[in-house]
């Protein structure tokens, strides 16, 4: 399986609240792991299949460049990233104790060159899928002309609604977007008939609208369909889209079908949350507990 897209090293302090103006707020609990939805859902994917992910992307330079290769390092991937001149990207991302929510400062990655987009193409070379994101439009575009050259099915995370990925949607194999998404392409009209309006334009395989613990909805050529949630204690919510698309791209490529891919997908993003950082994201092992009804 191969990931590319954005990744990013997050520094996640956890409040008691969220933070007002001109006010101290003492850190309860403070960790340093990777996120971005490539970058989550790459260690998803690996975890879940130890191993067999290629995650191909560009960083910054500095410190907090060296934190993301060093936490990269530690996963069972094979990461290939390009360094260009500009400060790394990196992300503050406040959690509250109470809720778990979160709030998140951010320093973008760079944009992919020519340069990058000349290698691209190997990275998908024998994958039995692909994981892309909607972060830079030239990216994904190159994207996803390679995996169709190569005919690797392809798993795309919108995140909220870019006007940008119009040029580029038609035909993905699997368009995974949170609700709000449905809402923002087509304001003003129910969930089911901005899907259906979605669905009609551009022509995917399955179109999937996540909910959160609620589970979510998703279309085929059959019908409408819903997955299940699985409700957790939130301790943090950072990260849970990121995870659930690792997860389902993992799953869809390892041979599962569209339902089992997303009860899959829902399962891994919750137990992300019951746990701060990324420690809660599962391995093999505690997979194959899941699918033996024993997690």
């Amino acid at each position: 399986m191969a990931v590319t897209g954005m990744a990013t090293i997050d520094y996640l302090y956890v409040l008691d609240s969220h933070p007002v103006e001109d006010s101290e707020n003492p850190v309860r609990q403070h960790d340093v792991v990777v996120g971005g939805p490539a970058g989550r859902g790459a260690i998803a994917a690996a975890r879940l299949g130890n191993g067999g992910v290629k995650l191909y992307l560009l960083c910054g330079t500095g410190v907090h460049a060296e934190v993301l290769r060093t936490e990269l390092g530690k996963e069972p991937l094979d990461a290939t990233l390009f360094e260009r001149k500009q400060v790394s990207q990196h992300s503050a991302v406040i959690v509250t104790a109470d809720r778990g929510t979160r709030s998140t400062i951010w320093l973008p990655q760079p944009y992919a060159d020519d340069e990058f987009l000349t290698e691209l193409p190997s990275v998908f070379d024998g994958a039995d899928g692909a994981l892309l994101d909607c972060t830079d439009p030239v990216l994904s575009t190159a994207a996803i002309t390679s995996c169709r050259e190569r005919n690797v099915p392809i798993v795309i995370d919108t995140g909220g609604y870019k006007e940008s990925s119009e040029a580029y949607l038609r035909g993905i194999d699997y368009i995974v977007s949170p609700q709000k998404f449905f809402g923002e392409r087509t304001p003003g009209v129910s969930l089911e008939h901005a899907m259906e309006q979605a669905f009609d334009d551009f022509r995917p395989r399955v179109l999937v609208a996540t909910q959160g613990q609620r589970g979510g909805v998703f279309l085929d050529e059959t019908g409408w369909h819903r997955y299940r949630g699985h409700p957790v204690e939130t301790k943090d919510s950072c990260g849970a889209g990121d995870t659930f698309h690792g997860a389902f791209a993992w799953a869809v490529a390892a041979g599962a079908d569209t339902a089992a891919a997303l009860d899959i997908a829902s399962w891994s993003a919750a137990r992300k949350c019951a746990v701060f950082g990324n420690g809660g994201i599962p391995d093999s092992i505690q997979l194959q507990q899941f699918l033996a009804g024993e997690a």
